[in-house]
């Protein structure tokens, strides 16, 4: 077996344990609580599918980057939440079931979103991108609905034991996640290097920007909300974009490693926002006031 068949099959197994671990600290209310929510859903999709994406679009239209960036960023603004997303948004003062159910929307959405904004994209601009939403479909139901199933199942028939092995299935998804990643980074470390110095670097640092502001503004008047779709709006599911890129542009080489650079640019942009979070929620928690 080669390093990258290893890394890939690291990285699914990773996607499938994370996304479980979630499923079994929730319930199929936490996945459908955003429908009882549906101002907050409007604005999720405002967020998410329509002005991240036109801000992605703009920028991929109007500066001239390199082919790959362009699909890169473009992808990514339309891919659905990431699946680490609902643990890292709680743990930054977010709102569990709003977390969980903006990744099982996202999801659903996704696949038709994805194909009908580019095929939209297509018939406006000389911009043309690709994509059946069979493609789509197939991605996120293996990355996201069959785990997050699994973790359902198991919540609602032995929720005790999810409780406690939820943890213990999360750091081992997190583990095979660091540890999959690893040759991918390296590999298209050369590549990623080029970038730098063509502006493909600021054009990810305004995209992320653009999208944690928009999510944050939107996210409505709860604190913890504002959180996770801030943090929802700004990174998206990077294996799914790179599946997508690698399934339909596999003539673009810059296009994997533009969504690697994202993916460590996002980290960065964020962590201020992320750590202002986490500690706001503790100093509330610590007065004994809720998180609102």
């Amino acid at each position: 077996m080669s390093i990258a068949t290893l890394s890939l099959l690291l990285i699914k197994a990773s996607l499938f344990a994370i996304v479980a671990s979630i499923g079994m600290v929730s319930s199929w209310r936490d996945a459908t609580w955003l429908l009882r929510s549906p101002g907050l859903l409007l604005r999720s999709v405002l967020s998410m599918q329509v002005l991240v994406p036109l801000i992605a679009v703009l920028l991929a239209t109007r500066l001239p980057l390199p082919p790959g960036v362009k699909i890169a960023i473009v992808l990514l603004s339309l891919s659905p939440v990431p699946p680490v997303m609902p643990g890292k948004a709680v743990k930054a003062g977010g709102t569990h079931s709003f977390a969980v159910s903006l990744l099982v929307v996202s999801a659903v959405l996704a696949i038709a979103v994805i194909p009908a904004s580019l095929r939209l994209l297509s018939d406006i601009s000389t911009f043309t991108l690709g994509i059946e939403p069979m493609t789509v479909a197939t991605l996120v139901a293996t990355s996201i609905f069959v785990p997050l199933a699994v973790g359902f199942i198991i919540s609602s028939l032995a929720p005790d034991f999810g409780r406690r092995a939820s943890p213990i299935v999360a750091k081992i998804g997190q583990v095979c996640l660091l540890l999959g990643v690893v040759h991918p980074i390296v590999v298209m470390l050369p590549a990623m290097r080029t970038l730098i110095g063509d502006g493909s670097l600021a054009v990810c640092a305004v995209l992320c920007l653009s999208a944690l502001l928009i999510g944050h503004l939107l996210g409505g008047p709860v604190r913890g909300d504002r959180t996770v779709l801030a943090l929802s709006s700004s990174l998206r599911h990077p294996a799914m974009a790179i599946a997508l890129a690698k399934a339909n542009f596999s003539h673009e080489p810059l296009a994997v490693p533009a969504i690697l650079l994202y993916l460590i640019v996002a980290v960065i942009v964020r962590l201020p926002y992320t750590k202002l979070g986490t500690r706001l929620r503790a100093e509330y928690v610590a007065r004994g006031e809720a998180y609102r």
